[in-house]
């Protein structure tokens, strides 16, 4: 129902100075889910004494936006207007935007039509800044951080302040028509330096409090402990080895089901739509693992916690624009961050780890840092891995995989259908956290057998306390084992 009086709460009365618009979109819902207001108590815009308080959950230092935000939903479209409020419209008109990709210039010429056609009384904006800035105390902001375009720092912590990297020496700025000599002639134009690089970082901390923020996925995040049947089948990563090693390892950590655990994915794509552009541009996306299957898998719940922009794959070096978002989950892990639950209806120390990450070959080598490409290509057979160089078709072929069959299957001792040989050796050695690190540094000093260097750096994962330890840290991603 859409008024909340049947349960305690106290009704609002007609002395309201603002007169609430009745519509069938749940504007007020979507208010206090984003600002954490769950108290039906607070008064109605139009005060002029302060910001009063308005219940536990939303001291968040933001209760301006929030009365901003109410009073506009408050006000209708137009005089008798019984559909839209001002927010309710412009919510919607913003969505359509954004799904079909019109310019700014378009979507600030569809207001100026909207206006002349609806009533002269209507409030719409007047162009598409000032729609965006009236809409833009819903959405969570980000930060932008300059980075160095060969990918060698951030400019950040104690590089904040450089003008020119201190690696390779190219500059913080792109060359613009104001940096070629004039030949001694004077301009007065003014010089607006426009960073070469940008890495655009998404927070995580309040995504992740925003989740507990609506009451209907509060309670969907404890779905994995207290909703799941635990029967032996795997249907849910909560099922699998490596999530119940990681709760048997740490044991205050799983003991609040509320703590969030996480996979990353990463990849590189052209925003062009065109092949004959050559772009590759880097979204890191964060997954919770907590809600159920048929949540967690859903756009709404991707979190974009980072945006590595192009022209160049980051390659190897992913893990320069990776530190934002790894310090955080140092910080989830070590500490937590006190996060409002509108399910319980109480506080509590909310805190994260991330299980794996999940990509497809390439992408599993720029983040896990082994080699997929060569003589040692199979991440899973390591430097056991045999490969044989095929002469006429000029490619590397492996032919290792017989090893992982049953002890006494048939296909074993069939040498005719494969390469002519029998296979008695038993699978290669799974390698723990410890083994790995063991065998970067010892790559690092004298290269692996014959002198190869498959390890082409350690992982900044590893700085997180608990990579080590965790039974798998790397994924394929489905598409690529199914489909190819």
């Amino acid at each position: 129902y859409r008024k909340w009086i049947f349960h305690g709460e106290k009704p609002t009365t007609s002395s309201s100075k603002a007169q609430h618009v009745e519509m069938e979109h749940d504007m007020d819902g979507l208010l206090h889910d984003v600002f954490g207001i769950h108290s039906m108590e607070e008064p109605t815009f139009g005060g002029g004494e302060g910001n009063p308080e308005v219940g536990e959950s939303s001291k968040v230092g933001e209760n301006t936006k929030f009365y901003q935000l109410v009073k506009e939903n408050e006000e209708k479209l137009y005089p008798n207007c019984k559909k839209y409020s001002k927010l309710s419209f412009m919510i919607h008109l913003y969505h359509l935007k954004c799904l079909h990709g019109w310019s700014d210039k378009s979507f600030s010429m569809l207001l100026d039509l909207l206006r002349d056609a609806l009533p002269e009384e209507n409030v719409l904006p007047k162009s598409y800044y000032e729609t965006k800035k009236m809409i833009s105390g819903l959405g969570l902001g980000y930060e932008k951080i300059h980075a160095c375009p060969n990918d060698c720092i951030l400019y950040r912590d104690k590089y904040v302040k450089d003008q020119v990297c201190p690696k390779c020496g190219t500059s913080r700025w792109k060359t613009t028509n104001e940096d070629v000599p004039t030949n001694g002639i004077e301009t007065f134009e003014k010089r607006k330096n426009i960073p070469a690089k940008i890495l655009r970082w998404f927070p995580l901390k309040p995504r992740l409090q925003r989740l507990f923020m609506s009451s209907e996925v509060a309670e969907s995040m404890r779905w994995h402990h207290d909703g799941r049947l635990n029967d032996g089948s795997l249907r849910h990563p909560a099922d699998s080895l490596a999530w119940k090693e990681f709760d048997a390892r740490y044991r205050t950590f799983s003991s609040d089901p509320r703590n969030v655990r996480l996979g990353v994915a990463s990849d590189g794509f052209n925003p062009f739509k065109t092949m004959s552009i050559s772009h590759s541009t880097w979204p890191v996306i964060v997954i919770p693992y907590n809600l159920p299957p048929w949540m967690c898998m859903k756009q709404s719940f991707f979190m974009l916690s980072l945006l590595i922009s192009g022209p160049k794959s980051p390659g190897n070096n992913i893990d320069i624009y990776l530190q934002p978002l790894v310090e955080e989950l140092q910080d989830l892990w070590n500490d937590g961050i006190e996060t409002y639950d509108a399910y319980k209806r109480e506080k509590f120390q909310l805190r994260a780890a991330v299980i794996w990450t999940i990509n497809d070959f390439p992408a599993y080598a720029n983040l896990s840092g082994w080699s997929t490409k060569g003589q040692y290509a199979c991440p899973c057979c390591g430097i056991e891995t045999n490969s044989r160089w095929l002469y006429n078709g000029k490619k590397i072929c492996y032919m290792c995989h017989r090893r992982w069959l049953a002890p006494k299957h048939k296909w074993r001792l069939n040498g005719e259908d494969f390469d002519g040989t029998r296979e008695l050796r038993k699978p290669p050695k799974s390698l723990d956290g410890g083994d790995i690190l063991r065998q970067i540094d010892k790559s690092r000093e004298e290269g692996l057998e014959n002198g190869a260097q498959p390890w082409k750096k350690k992982s900044i994962f590893f700085t997180l306390p608990y990579w080590q330890y965790n039974v798998l840290r790397h994924n394929l991603d489905v598409m690529h084992i199914e489909k190819n």
